[in-house]
């Protein structure tokens, strides 16, 4: 059975509230994910960073 990639949850920089689910590659596994994503609650593009798992 194939190995699956691992399940990342984004969390806002600002608000602090887990907005997002994805996955990352296994390469990129060591560093956390960091994207600019729309986050609902604070209204605007903010920083989503990988929260614990």
């Amino acid at each position: 059975m194939a190995k699956r990639k691992p399940f990342v949850k984004l969390q806002c920089q600002e608000c602090k509230r887990i907005n997002y689910f994805t996955h990352k590659s296994k390469k990129a596994d060591e560093k956390k994910l960091e994207i600019k994503k729309f986050c609902n609650w604070c209204r605007k593009h903010t920083v989503h960073k990988e929260a614990k798992r």
